[in-house]
Parts: C-alpha cells; structure tokens; sequence
C-alpha cells in the first residue's frame, strides 16, 4: 500500500496546484499519491496538470467539488478518497518535502504506536512588507521525539506559550495522521462538528483527543502560505460562548475549542490569562487603527459577556502603527534566523526550496536518529 496520501483541495479562489505537484513528483521514488480536489470546475483535458497525471499514476484527480461547499465539507471529501497507510492536507500554494515518506517509515519501525506525526513548518505570508525587516528561524536540529499529550493538551486548549493561535502542531493540515485514525475522528464526529470556516484548527483539536501517540520532527518539512486572517461572521452553535469567528482568529479557534470539548462532554475552561494575551496578541497585528478599536472592542464585548472583570482588566492590548522589525540574524540558541525573503524568495514555495538547502537531508536525518 502507498505510504501517504497527500490531499490537496482547490479553494474558491485558489489556482491549481501546478508547481506544488510538480515539485512532488520529482522524485520518481517518493512513496506518495496525491489526491487534487478541483472547486466548481473540472481540469480541462489540455491542462498542464492533466498532462501530468497522464505521465506520473501517483497524481489524481477527484470531479469538482460543487460551488458553495463549505470548506470543512471540501476537506472531507478529499480526505475521504485517500488510499494510502498516512494521509495529510495542504494547499495549493504551500510546500511540502517528497521525502515526508522517508519520516513515516522511519517513525512507524521507531515508534510504531504513532499514530499522529509532525514537523515544523515555515510559516511565510506572501504579502509581507519588504520595508520591515523580518527574521525567519531555521532549526538546527533533526531529531524525532515523542511529545506528550497532556503537553500538547495544555498547549492548544490551555493556550501555553501560543500566539494568537495555540501552539499545536499535531493535525491533518501539515501533518500526518493514520488511516485508522482519520477513521476514528470521523466516526466520532456529531452534529457540533466541522461549523467552522478554519477547519485545520478543528482538525487539530479532534486529532489531539483521540490520537494515542505523537511523533514530532525537529527538522521543518513544509511551508505554509498564511494569508491574512478575514473575520466571518456566522451564527453562534453555542449560545452561552462569545468567542466567534467575527472577532478574529483567537475567538474562532477559542469557539472550535468549546464545540469539540461540547461533542466530548467536557465544559471549555481555556478562558484564562494565556488566552486573553493571545487575545491582545491578535489586536496587536492590526496596525490599521480602526480595525484595531473594532477588534479590541469585540473581544472586549466578548469577555464582558463572560463575565470575568478581573481577565478583562487585563486584557490591555497597545496599538503599533507596523509590525515591530526583527533585525537578528545568525545563530541563537537552537535555530538560525534568516532573513525574510531569503534569496529574495517572496511566495511559501520559493522559501522553502532555498531553505531546505540549509538542512540535513531527511534521509540522513532518520538515520541518525536511530
């Protein structure tokens, strides 16, 4: 059986994913299939991706996807054609490693009890200002470890040392996760599931109840393509949590929390200090100053509804007119900062094929880790 199903579904808006497959398919042993999921409208026969597919039987495509799907929707009908032992999801303008494979192998006669593997992932906004000085960390380090859970709950549904998302890297988007695992998530999904517009953080949360077993690479093997989170508004599921994705990334992520622990039959208690500072974190990415009072007073509304004074008096949020510059370079610590547009790299898949220059091939990383 193929090792990894690698999902790619077209978004409204999205180009089709010509360079990304043809930078997976260039290695004719890449243990991969990868499963394209075209939005409202097939790939014509002249396309240079059906082209491709004629030439290489690892690359297929499934009919379009109707227009109007939701994304959770799109994502699930991907995923539910992947024929493969491992099955992960990215988007057309992210990059992932071929040798990805080279891991799972490595991982399954290493710790053969894990089910859910990840990587650390170049996160790169393609519209990022080239005036503001930005660096980009590379680590060091190749090793394969095993996380703990209660680590990695604590980190996503406590908000641990997160941003203005959690961090958590385990899941399905830029990670791999076992069929049998892909199976039990969907199995257990109920009538809460999958209301999200952001359903790579759903993903995450499901997978981090119910997986067994975590493996986690040190060496990155992908990048992301990160477009500025757009507030959506949609009607609350749950109606005493105010917590939505009108407000911004941290409300939507903070609502898919309540709605998976609802389906689990556990109450949502990650309304704490770590989570209001990645609250104010999030406002603090607005240098607009009127989308920046907007945010700041909707989460305000929020926690007002909450009805804890003291988190709300410190949440305390300070405007900044532009992102703060990060001059650093070289080596700190564990990771070596690069700059932003290295090579003048501007897109995710331009800066992850000069990066990986700079890393330990993954081959020989999953040697030496033995």
């Amino acid at each position: 059986m193929t090792k990894l199903s690698i999902c790619i579904p077209v978004e409204p808006g999205m180009k089709p994913p010509q360079s990304l497959c043809e930078r997976l398919l260039s290695d004719p042993t890449a243990d991969i299939e990868i499963v394209v999921a075209p939005y409202g409208e097939d790939f014509a026969e002249a396309h240079p991706l059906t082209e491709l597919s004629r030439r290489d039987g690892r690359l297929r495509f499934l009919p379009a996807a109707p227009e109007g799907i939701s994304l959770c929707n799109l994502w699930m009908g991907t995923v539910a054609s992947m024929r493969a032992d491992w099955v992960t999801i990215i988007r057309p303008d992210d990059m992932l490693e071929p040798g990805v494979d080279i891991l799972l192998r490595h991982v399954e006669s290493t710790m053969p009890d894990a089910d859910a593997v990840a990587w650390n992932v170049f996160t790169i906004d393609p519209a990022a200002r080239r005036d503001i000085a930005t660096a980009v960390p590379i680590p060091i380090q190749h090793h394969v470890m095993a996380p703990s859970k209660e680590d990695m709950l604590e980190g996503f549904f406590h908000w641990k040392d997160s941003s203005n998302v959690p961090k958590m890297p385990f899941g399905l988007y830029h990670g791999a996760i076992r069929r049998s695992l892909l199976e039990g998530v969907l199995t257990q999904s109920g009538s809460l599931s999958w209301l999200t517009p952001l359903p790579q953080y759903e993903w995450a949360a499901r997978v981090l109840l119910q997986a067994q077993c975590f493996a986690f690479s040190s060496r990155p093997l992908s990048a992301i393509s990160q477009a500025r989170y757009q507030p959506l508004s949609i009607p609350r599921v749950i109606s005493n949590m105010p917590f939505t994705a009108a407000q911004g990334i941290t409300g939507a992520i903070a609502e898919i929390q309540c709605r998976v622990l609802h389906d689990a039959g556990v109450a949502w208690d990650g309304y704490g200090d770590a989570f209001i500072r990645a609250c104010m974190i999030d406002c603090m990415l607005e240098h607009d100053r009127r989308e920046f009072d907007a945010k700041c007073q909707a989460y305000r509304n929020a926690m007002v509804e909450m009805g804890d004074e003291r988190l709300l008096n410190s949440f305390q949020p300070p405007y900044m007119a532009e992102p703060k510059a990060d001059h650093r370079r070289g080596l700190h610590g564990r990771v070596l900062l690069v700059d932003r547009f290295l090579g003048n790299a501007t897109t995710a898949q331009e800066f992850y094929d000069i990066a990986r220059f700079m890393l330990t091939p993954v081959d020989i990383a999953t040697e030496q880790t033995h």
